[in-house]
């Protein structure tokens, strides 16, 4: 299997705290990923956080909620999500799909086909919802 870097990143829970350093890190970090933030502002978001990014090409913010399967199906369609960093603190979602990273846990063969089986399931639109 060939290496692996990302490129288009979408971060949930980008205004909090911890995300927001994340992104802005990201953003100065690496001009040729593309990273896309998605928050919809609960108590525990501030914008103020993202000011260091707002100005970088490589940036784009969405308001929204990640419990919406529309509109992540729709982010992960458009923007070309290839990686996603949830830090979103209260998701209420009734399904939770949770891959974990090899660096963690190692890597099988039976992880990554049931990885691709994932991102293909909720890359179709209406199946995540």
């Amino acid at each position: 299997m060939g290496s692996y870097t990302p490129k288009n990143i979408l971060i949930t829970g980008a205004a909090g705290f911890i995300a927001s350093h994340v992104v802005n890190k990201l953003v100065r970090s690496y001009p040729d990923y593309k990273i896309v933030v998605l928050d919809k502002f609960d108590y525990c978001s501030n914008l103020k956080n993202l000011i260091p990014s707002k100005s970088s090409p490589n940036f784009k913010f969405v308001k929204g909620d990640i419990g919406s399967a529309d509109l992540v199906n729709y982010l992960l369609i458009t923007e070309s999500i290839d990686t996603i960093m949830h830090f979103a603190a209260q998701t209420h979602i009734r399904r939770f799909i949770h891959v974990s990273t090899d660096e963690v846990y190692g890597e099988t063969d039976e992880d990554i086909n049931s990885a691709r089986v994932v991102f293909k399931f909720c890359s179709t639109p209406n199946l995540c919802s």
